[in-house]
C-alpha cells in the first residue's frame, strides 16, 4: 500500500474526530452564537432537533426485537448502573480527596463531583458506538435505562455527595423527555419494516445523520465551553480541570475495559463502554441551579460541566475511531 493510500485511509478513519476540533475551531470564533446563552439557543437545538432525529434513525435502523434482546440482558444493565451510579461517584470523590491536598480549587473539585455524578447523555453513547462498530441496540438500551434511573437517583447521589439537596426532576419535563427519545423510537420501530421493506432507511447509509447531529451538539457545548464565566478563576485552576478532567477519563475507560472483557463480547463491550464514560450536560446543569442558585461559588462549580463534557468527547471520539474496523 503507497504512502498515499495509507495517508487516505488514515484520514477516513478520524474523519470524525477532525471535524469535532473544526467545530472547536469555528467555535472559538464565535462562542456567543451557540451555546445556552447564544444567538442560537443551544438547548432547543439539541432537545428538539438533534436528539429526537438521532432516536428516530435509531429506530428506523434496527428491529424491535433487538432491543428488546438487548434489554433482556438483566447483568449487563445491572452493571452498567452500578457502574455510572456507584463505582463513578466513589472514585471521583477518592480523587478528590487527593486533590484537595495538593491545592486544588475545592470549588472546581465539586464540580466534577457533580459531574460524575449525572446519567449517560442520550446521545453521545449511541454515535460513538456506531462509529466502533459497536452493539448499537445494546448502547440504546443501556442509554435509555440509565439515564431515567438517573432521574431518581442522581439528586440523592447530589445530596450525599455534596449536601446539597435538590427534588428529583427539577426543572425536568419528563413529557419533553418522552418526546424526544421513546415515542421518536418508538416511531422508527413501527415504521421499520416498512422502510427496510423499501430500502430506504438502513444502518450504513444514514449513520451521517446522527453523527452530523452529535456534531451540532459539540458545537454547542464548545461554545459554553469558551464562553464560560471563568473571570474569578485562576489560569492554574482551569489547567488543572482540563488535565483531570483528561486523565480521570482515560481511567474510567481503561477501568470499564478491564471489569467487561471477560464476560462481554467486542461490540457489546464498546456499546457499554460508551454508555458508562460519559455524562450529561443538561441534567448536571439542571440539578445545580436548583441546588446553587444564588451562590458565589457558581462559575468555579459550573465550569467542569462547561469542560469535563467536551473532554469526554473529544477523547471518546479518539478511541472510537481508533478500535473501529
Amino acid at each position: 500500500m503507497s504512502k498515499s493510500e495509507n495517508r487516505n485511509k488514515l484520514v477516513f478513519r478520524y474523519r470524525f474526530f477532525a471535524l469535532l476540533l473544526i467545530c472547536m475551531l469555528i467555535a472559538s470564533v464565535r462562542p456567543d452564537f451557540g451555546g445556552v446563552n447564544g444567538v442560537m439557543n443551544g438547548n432547543l437545538a439539541i432537545w428538539y432537533f438533534a436528539v429526537p432525529l438521532t432516536y428516530l434513525e435509531a429506530g428506523l435502523s434496527f428491529s424491535p426485537l433487538s432491543l428488546y434482546t438487548a434489554l433482556s440482558n438483566g447483568y449487563l444493565q445491572i452493571f452498567v448502573i452500578c457502574f455510572v451510579y456507584i463505582l463513578m461517584p466513589l472514585l471521583i470523590r477518592v480523587g478528590t480527596c487527593l486533590l484537595t491536598y495538593v491545592g486544588v480549587n475545592i470549588w472546581l473539585l465539586k464540580g466534577m463531583e457533580v459531574l460524575y455524578c449525572m446519567p449517560p447523555p442520550f446521545s453521545t453513547g449511541l454515535v460513538l458506538s456506531r462509529l466502533a462498530d459497536a452493539d448499537l441496540p445494546t448502547s440504546i438500551v443501556t442509554t435509555l435505562t440509565s439515564y431515567f434511573v438517573g432521574l431518581f437517583l442522581s439528586p440523592f447521589l447530589l445530596y450525599i455527595m455534596l449536601g446539597a439537596s435538590t427534588a428529583p426532576f427539577v426543572g425536568i419535563n419528563v413529557r419533553e423527555l418522552l418526546l424526544s427519545t421513546l415515542i421518536p423510537l418508538g416511531v422508527g420501530g413501527i415504521l421499520q419494516p416498512v422502510t427496510t421493506k423499501l430500502k430506504i432507511c438502513d444502518g450504513p447509509r444514514t449513520a451521517w445523520v446522527p453523527q452530523g447531529l452529535l456534531l451540532l451538539t459539540a458545537y454547542h457545548w464548545f461554545c459554553d465551553a469558551l464562553s464560560a464565566d471563568a473571570s474569578s478563576l485562576q489560569a492554574v485552576d482551569i489547567l488543572l480541570c482540563i488535565l483531570i478532567a483528561c486523565v480521570e477519563q482515560l481511567i474510567v475507560a481503561w477501568l470499564c475495559w478491564v471489569l467487561c472483557s471477560r464476560w462481554l463480547s467486542r461490540k457489546i463491550l464498546l456499546a457499554a463502554l460508551f454508555t458508562t464514560t460519559h455524562k450529561s450536560v443538561g441534567l448536571g446543569g439542571w440539578l445545580l441551579r436548583g441546588a446553587y442558585h444564588g451562590s458565589a461559588h457558581g462559575p468555579s462549580i459550573t465550569l467542569p460541566l462547561s469542560v469535563l463534557p467536551v473532554a469526554q468527547l473529544l477523547l471518546g471520539s479518539l478511541l472510537a475511531n481508533w478500535v473501529a474496523p
